[in-house]
């Protein structure tokens, strides 16, 4: 594997449009269907949860299609933050690279503190000894802190050792997954019974609780852009791939949904646990195999996202570490693997620290909630960076362009900005006030790193930090 081709930092470009497709899609799905379905199709009713889907569709494909453009003119490790600077400047640069780093900093939290939980859904027995103290109501033991650690330490190594690994794991997971989902709605279909579907809508408040959550579940296509530089496709394929993450990711959740829907009365879906393996048993009579094949598909998804939000984030550290918007070390490649080992790291131990909060569902449906909102922000940034680059630089090589241009562009800035008003006491349903104190916070940190590094040890001219970012 010595002669594989590198780019310019010296990573190898190795991942196919395959594996990029996989990665997007890995870090989009995950394991959460299996747990929020029944949410999905409780709360807002089967149809309304179906709706709710649609639009968050149709939002994530108009970002997606900004997204598609954006990453075939500037493909290169970072994505947003590049898109940003491009577009708007350093200060937009600079919240793009504090919110594309929650949200996969969150991301990739969640999935750690979660893999207990998920283990033990699945029918292993996870002990519980060596009681720490209680967070959030619920106990901390040693024992699931070492099983989040382990799980967190193999994706770090499995990343440490180079892409192309993590990507062959990629590619076979989640094509299972997908088999897994097929299989579940066919047999919701062939098995259930349209009277389990009931109630079809609920109320306009169970609507937008559901609508609150859903773009967290959808963040993951913009995994894509952070493997720029270890792709050897065409800049036109890598932005087709984030378009085709986007639709493929919609499809996934509506046929869980849909399965779910005809294959289990309302009584299941709206209880707690794997409610997705309890409408198995139900339609399969308790068979073994047909909940294993789900069983599988869920943890494969769970590691499908754990790697993938590996590949990105530690891809996102680098590039804000080149471009010196966080300390440089940070964007050392190994001699020998060429990943960036240190960012790999970074990661590893500040995620697995935070295990120590424990497995509170409190704990991380707030940080799904606050994470999903830094999200969206995100997306209206770089929507707005897409039709500031329209306008200043029409010329700019756009390998791919999206259709319709500045109405798609125009019309992410409007999805995101109104999407923004579901967490706002505006609606029904908004952030809880413990979570938007979290985001003050975060934003307050934003704003003092900015002050004292960015602006102090940090700083760069601007043409420096173009070269870094954009490479040129």
């Amino acid at each position: 594997m010595s002669g594989e081709p590198r780019n310019a930092t010296g990573a190898k470009r190795v991942l196919s449009r395959w594996d990029l497709l996989s990665i997007g899609l890995g870090a989009v799905v995950g394991w959460s269907w299996i747990l929020y379905a029944g949410l999905w199709s409780s709360t807002p009713g089967t149809v309304g949860g179906v709706i709710a889907w649609v639009v968050v569709g149709l939002l994530c494909t108009l970002v997606g299609l900004v997204y598609a453009e954006l990453s075939s003119a500037f493909p290169r490790a970072g994505g947003e933050v590049v898109f940003a600077f491009e577009g708007l400047g350093e200060r937009a640069m600079f919240a793009a690279a504090w919110c594309i780093l929650l949200a996969w900093g969150s991301l990739l939290l969640f999935e750690t503190i979660t893999f207990p939980i998920i283990l033990e859904g699945l029918g292993f027995r996870v002990p519980h000894v060596g009681y720490l103290y209680t967070v959030a109501g619920q106990p901390v033991f040693i024992s699931t802190f070492l099983i989040s650690l382990l799980g967190n330490a193999a994706f770090a190594y499995l990343n440490y050792i180079g892409v192309r690994f993590s990507a062959i794991f990629q590619t076979l997971a989640v094509a299972i997954l997908f088999v897994a989902a097929a299989f579940f709605c066919l047999s919701g279909i062939c098995l259930g019974t349209p009277a389990n579907a009931k109630p079809l809508f609920t109320s306009p408040s169970g609507f937008f609780a559901v609508l609150l959550m859903l773009p967290g579940f959808m963040s993951g296509f913009n995994a894509i852009p952070q493997a720029a530089e270890e792709t050897y496709v065409q800049p036109s394929v890598l932005g087709k791939s984030v378009v085709y993450t986007v639709w493929g990711s919609v499809l996934f959740y509506a046929l869980i949904v849909v399965g779910l829907s005809l294959g289990a009365p309302l009584g299941i879906r709206s209880g707690e646990g794997l409610v997705v393996v309890k409408a198995v048993d139900l339609m399969f009579g308790g068979s073994p195999y047909a909940r294993f094949l789900v069983l599988l598909a869920s943890l494969l998804g769970m590691l499908t996202t754990w790697n993938a939000v590996y590949v990105a984030c530690s891809r996102l550290l680098f590039a804000l570490g080149r471009a010196k918007i966080i300390p440089s070390s940070v964007a050392a490649l190994h001699p020998k693997h060429a990943t960036p080992h240190r960012a790999i790291l970074l990661l590893f131990g500040v995620t697995s620290l935070c295990c120590l909060l424990g497995t509170s569902k409190t704990i991380y449906v707030g940080i799904v909630n606050v994470f999903s909102f830094f999200l969206v922000v995100l997306w209206l940034l770089v929507s707005v960076s897409f039709i500031r680059l329209r306008s200043a630089r029409p010329d700019l090589e756009r390998p791919y362009r999206a259709p319709a241009g500045k109405v798609v562009g125009f019309g992410a800035v409007l999805f995101s900005a109104a999407y923004l008003l579901v967490y706002t006491p505006v609606t029904p349903s908004g952030l809880a006030p413990g979570e938007w104190l979290a985001v003050a916070l975060l934003v307050l940190v934003a704003v003092v790193l900015y002050s004292l590094w960015y602006r102090g040890a940090g700083y760069l001219p601007a043409s420096e930090r173009k070269r870094f970012l954009s490479g040129n």
